[in-house]
């Protein structure tokens, strides 16, 4: 539940639409912002470490242009010049530019010319574009090679690259070799999840068909979860749609948790609606339960109100406990008296004031 604890928030206002009715408000009003999808997808996340000098490099020479245009042929001399480029971001742009239309042979060549290099970033960057690309074409291959540099040297990175790049053109088949590898439960759960939340954001109906088929309903994470956050970022309607459908457990709750506050983020009045449009229900109460939480951060009062609306009575004493959890940090009377003038039934703010008062977390 620690995406319930993230996100700052604006000035309040009231939401339009049905949540004027309910007399609910939502913490800042925003107008519409492009999605994630409206531009170019990001790339393959590299575990290769891009940080490092990004001052801008003399333009007297064409290698420190950036400007690897490739004329749709492999040429191992402009991935060697790539290579040469001081800014560590420019140099990776090159470097992908110049394996985009290698060969499985060419790539092979361009291996052997990596692994002639000094150890060191430009060494890292190397191989890790070059596996990917390998990968692309021959998953089991370029795994393989990873595999072994990890048996050997204990670095996961090229092993990481190697599966994503397998990924990009079939996502099961890099998932079951995954399944296949001998890594510790903690590194394949981490990798696996990356390799699904790039996969939804080529294909999100895919990548949610196969986190459905392998839930983990006991434990908040879990690849539903991962689906929803990523998905959310591109779509939250229908993302949110899907989540609220998934059968009841804790990974279900937590995607849920991740779609409503991610599109808060995006547009607090848009999801204010959806939520409320809702149908009564647990995945209703999971979203309310949410918005109250943010909401809550910036004006508990209005946080409260969110509450009002969640069913049932464990669900809603959390979400009032959210709402106000914040502000007892800072101020424990005022949280208190903020509590008494809600509309919330006296048992029930006599419970969310004892959960408030509890050694634990307001969400157990």
């Amino acid at each position: 539940m620690a995406d319930l604890n993230r996100i700052g928030l604006g000035t309040l206002v009231a939401v339009a639409g049905i949540s004027l009715g309910l007399g609910i408000g939502v913490g800042r009003l925003t107008t519409s912002v492009p999605s994630a999808g409206d531009g170019a997808k990001s790339r393959i996340r590299k575990s290769v470490d891009l940080e490092g000098d990004e001052t801008p490099v003399p333009r007297s020479s064409s290698a420190d242009s950036g400007s690897m245009a490739t004329s749709g042929a492999f040429s191992e001399e402009k991935l060697q010049q790539a290579s040469a480029l001081l800014n560590p971001r420019l140099r990776e742009r090159g470097m992908e530019e110049a394996l985009a239309h290698a060969n499985l042979d060419e790539v092979k060549r361009a291996l052997r010319w990596a692994e002639s290099l000094p150890d060191g970033p430009i060494k890292k960057a190397a191989l890790a574009d070059i596996l990917q690309r390998w990968a692309e074409m021959d998953g089991a291959g370029a795994t393989n090679y990873a595999t072994q540099l990890y048996e050997a040297t204990g670095n996961a990175g090229p092993l990481r690259e190697a599966l994503q790049g397998w990924a990009q053109t079939d996502p099961n088949g890099a998932l079951q070799k995954l399944q296949s590898l001998g890594l510790t439960d903690g590194l394949k759960a981490n990798i696996r999840s990356d390799l699904v939340a790039q996969w939804t954001e080529q294909n999100p109906q895919g990548a949610a068909a196969y986190a459905a088929s392998n839930r983990e309903t006991g434990s908040w994470m879990g690849l539903v979860a991962t689906v929803a956050d990523q998905w959310s970022k591109e779509d939250p309607k229908m993302a949110a749609s899907w989540a609220g459908s998934l059968p009841t457990g804790l990974d279900q709750i937590h995607a849920v948790n991740a779609v409503i506050s991610n599109w808060y983020q995006a547009n607090p009045n848009e999801v204010a609606a959806y939520v409320s449009s809702q149908s009564p229900g647990a995945s209703r109460d999971t979203m309310a339960l949410t918005l109250a939480r943010q909401v809550g951060q910036e004006d508990p009062a209005a946080g409260l109100k969110w509450a009002g609306t969640v069913g049932d009575p464990k669900t809603q004493e959390k979400a009032a406990a959210g709402a106000l959890s914040d502000v007892y940090r800072k101020d424990p009377q005022g949280a208190l008296q903020t509590l008494a003038s809600s509309s919330l039934p006296k048992p029930m703010q006599e419970a969310v004031t004892a959960r408030l008062k509890g050694s634990g977390p307001w969400w157990r």
